[in-house]
């Protein structure tokens, strides 16, 4: 499991210091990422060049690492992210990613989703909720 760890914590570091440690090396080559937006990469080639793409417009200021649950080839991390675009406000939210593992070591499949940053109690002005 620790290897694992290792592999995600080098993949967020990535993305803080804005710098390839070796994105072939971390993802299988016919990975697929999907981001908790919507958009797929479809192999370690497309991914990498995101990675390259996106950082020529954004910044990842904060990507914390929460806490790692493993279950057989798959891993699932909690995480806090925030990201500037170019001079826009930061932005950041609570997520999770779930990760499939090929046989070798490396991720062949991320999925990220993500919860909303802006969140409320929907009853704190209103009745209490009927189940109790």
């Amino acid at each position: 499991m620790e290897a694992r760890e290792e592999v995600i914590r080098l993949w967020f570091d990535m993305w803080l210091r804005r710098e390839d440690f070796g994105i072939q090396d971390v993802f299988n080559r016919d990975a697929v990422y999907t981001e908790s937006w919507g958009p797929v990469y479809h192999g370690s080639a497309a991914i990498g060049y995101w990675f390259h793409e996106w950082n020529t417009r954004g910044r990842v200021l904060v990507w914390d690492i929460r806490q790692f649950f493993h279950s057989g080839n798959q891993t699932a991390v909690t995480w806090f992210f925030q990201c500037q675009m170019g001079e826009e406000a930061p932005i950041g939210f609570e997520g999770v990613s779930v990760v499939r593992w090929t046989e070798d070591g490396k991720i062949g499949s991320l999925t990220e989703y993500c919860c909303e940053p802006e969140q409320y109690n929907p009853y704190q002005h209103g009745p209490e909720p009927i189940f109790k």
